[in-house]
């Protein structure tokens, strides 16, 4: 795949981790299909955008609220001509709490590694899929 886009890839990744901190949930999800697949730290899945917004809106109005989320670009691969693959290392500060049975280094940061699978769908890269597994220890 060429270098455009893959510079694509990394601006969008760039504007979810702005929208996160403006705990703005609808912008976090602006790539997102209707049809996402999403699974978060705590292994609860769901399909479809309208859940991916509401879990987001839900978590920067409570233990989420006021935090900043950065991300390390890993990887990005051109699996097919229509298909990215983004592995992404992030990083949680400012948090207000943690999840269940998720704890965060000694300073308070939750560190996870998030998988996205982008489609050109209409000559848009679209998320269709994501996974996120919190780093333990």
């Amino acid at each position: 795949m060429n270098d455009h886009a893959e510079a694509e890839i990394r601006r969008l990744v760039q504007d979810q981790m702005e929208a996160w901190g403006r705990g703005d949930a609808e912008g976090y999800a602006s790539t997102a299909s209707d049809d996402l697949a999403f699974t978060n730290i705590m292994g609860r899945r769901w399909l479809g955008r309208a859940p991916f917004v509401a879990v987001h809106q839900k978590i920067f109005t409570s233990i989420y609220a006021g935090s900043r989320l950065t991300a390390n670009i890993e990887r990005i691969a051109f699996p097919g001509s229509n298909v990215a693959v983004a592995e992404l290392a992030l990083h949680l500060t400012g948090a207000k709490g943690m999840p269940p049975g998720i704890s965060g280094d000694p300073d308070g940061t939750l560190r996870t590694r998030l998988l996205e699978v982008f489609e050109l769908r209409d000559a848009t890269w679209t998320l269709i899929a994501c996974h996120n597994t919190a780093i333990i220890g």
